[in-house]
């Protein structure tokens, strides 16, 4: 029960200010859809950066999976593998960002 009160209080006085914030400032956000479509560029354009970093990661580990490989046709087989997952994760943000301009130029913005 103490814990419980004490979690419960702990809460309150760390929500508190959150709401009073909320109260008295502006409503913050984009008003138009030029705004809406910067915060949609700039999130796409942050995902798209993550998933090319993941994938040259996984490229570099494949390499090191053919070389430590040793000959050995399964190691050989699964290095080269997972060569082609990260190829198909890269042709895959590729296609999303192209995705996105299309819709774009579809509807006009």
């Amino acid at each position: 029960m103490k814990k419980t009160l004490l979690a419960v209080t702990l809460l309150s006085l760390f929500a508190l200010p959150m709401v009073i914030l909320a109260l008295e400032s502006p409503p913050i956000g984009p008003t138009d859809e030029a705004g809406i479509l910067a915060i949609v560029n700039t999130i796409t354009n942050w995902v798209f950066t993550i998933f090319l970093a993941a994938a040259v990661i996984f490229i570099i580990m494949a390499a090191i999976q053919f070389l430590t490989s040793g000959g050995d046709p399964g190691k050989v087989q699964n290095a080269r593998n997972s060569l082609l997952y990260a190829l198909i994760g890269v042709a895959v943000a590729v296609m999303a960002k192209a995705l996105i301009a299309l819709v774009r130029i579809i509807v006009g913005a």
